[in-house]
């Protein structure tokens, strides 16, 4: 068989030889900082088209924790730099980018076949939960901060409202965060992503965990009756 640079994932034998599949599919990212940013890196490498939602700045502080970005993008706007730099790593992927501030008016900018939600911030999450459950679009809600993480698949059965009491409520400006806990969960996501774009079943819908204790918590949440 011919090499080309998908090779080394079509060989996977849990994505059952739909490698390719995953390729015609678009996933939407809201927020390109830490986790967001290793996440857009490695769909962009498995071929996957990206939507990108974010209006900050790549600030000095924050290279440390989002690899996509160079000494050079400082000050950049991160969801025009990020176009640039994806580009630079797969010109075969569509990637396409919105400078916005995610609301109620221009949140059908996400739709999508999934939205993977790095915002860090709940009131944004609320907001994607009620569109996404709304449009029947799955979408995998994301958090970090320290040394803990924390993931939650939405979908036609289950919302984000419904885990409001397990929420992780520390943010990265408090505690810092590891690089350790963000390529963790980058990892996690991107493997139920692909499950989600192959319509592979999933039965634990949430997951916490702690990468300094090594902990990992699963729990599956139903849907209220």
């Amino acid at each position: 068989m011919a090499k080309n640079r998908y090779s080394n994932h079509e060989l996977v034998e849990q994505l059952g030889g739909k490698a390719d599949v995953m390729r015609t599919k678009t996933v939407t990212i809201v927020g390109l900082g830490a986790v967001g940013s290793v996440l857009a890196e490695i769909f962009t490498r498995a071929g996957i088209n990206l939507r990108v939602v974010d209006k900050g700045r790549i600030l000095e502080e924050e290279l440390q924790r989002q690899s996509l970005f160079l000494e050079e993008d400082i000050n950049k706007f991160k969801a025009k730099q990020s176009k640039k730099r994806l580009s630079d790593i797969n010109p075969h992927v569509s990637v396409k980018s919105f400078h916005e501030e995610l609301t109620k008016d221009n949140v059908y900018l996400v739709e999508s076949d999934l939205v993977i939600d790095c915002s860090n911030d709940i009131n944004v999450s609320l907001m994607l939960d009620k569109y996404c459950y709304k449009k029947k679009i799955p979408m995998i809600y994301s958090y970090v901060s320290g040394t803990k993480g924390q993931v939650f698949i939405v979908d036609k059965k289950v919302s984000l409202e419904q885990i409001s009491e397990y929420v992780i409520n520390k943010r990265i400006s408090e505690e810092g965060v590891m690089a350790a806990t963000i390529h963790t969960i980058a990892g996690i996501i991107s493997s139920k992503a692909a499950k989600l774009l192959l319509g592979v079943s999933h039965q634990d819908n949430m997951l916490d965990f702690d990468i300094w204790d090594f902990t990992f918590d699963k729990k599956f949440v139903r849907k209220n009756k």
